[in-house]
């Protein structure tokens, strides 16, 4: 039954987790209570019932130390993303001889690179005959920059 519950068809939010987990943490109690009462009733349908029942809550607690793992690591690398993400937006280059700059880097940078896949691609320069083609050569993208 609960075996089915998975970290990625539950939606968590907020205090729901501690409150799931205090709910499974009682009902363990009270399956405790009800064990402790079953000694002195002899049906073995109740007992069967009340064993499955426990079993289930066992399950159901795990499950839960599994989505707060789960919910951990997703925060993280959430937090992670965020940092890269303001990173990136606080990094504007400048355009300087036909390709791009940095200020906290030496050298220039692939404008064609960088414009369509954020990536900062080193070029190199061109010499003799090729700077007919341009000053810059991307080596990832080939392109020639003026």
């Amino acid at each position: 039954m609960l075996s089915k519950l998975s970290a990625t068809n539950v939606k968590v939010e907020g205090g729901v987790m501690s409150e799931v987990f205090t709910a499974i943490q009682s009902s363990i109690d009270i399956v405790t209570k009800l064990r402790a009462l079953s000694k002195t009733i002899q049906d073995a349908d109740f007992k069967m019932l009340l064993a499955d029942l426990s079993n289930e809550l066992a399950d159901a607690k795990l499950e839960v130390a599994n989505l707060k793992t789960a919910l951990a690591e997703a925060m993280e690398q959430n937090q992670k993303l965020s940092e890269r993400i303001s990173l990136k937006s606080n990094e504007t280059p400048t355009l300087k001889e036909g390709a791009y700059s940095f200020e906290d880097q030496e050298g220039y940078f692939c404008t064609a690179c960088y414009d369509t896949k954020q990536l900062k691609v080193r070029v190199t320069p061109l010499s003799g005959h090729f700077r007919t083609f341009g000053k810059w050569r991307c080596p990832s993208c080939k392109v020639s920059l003026s």
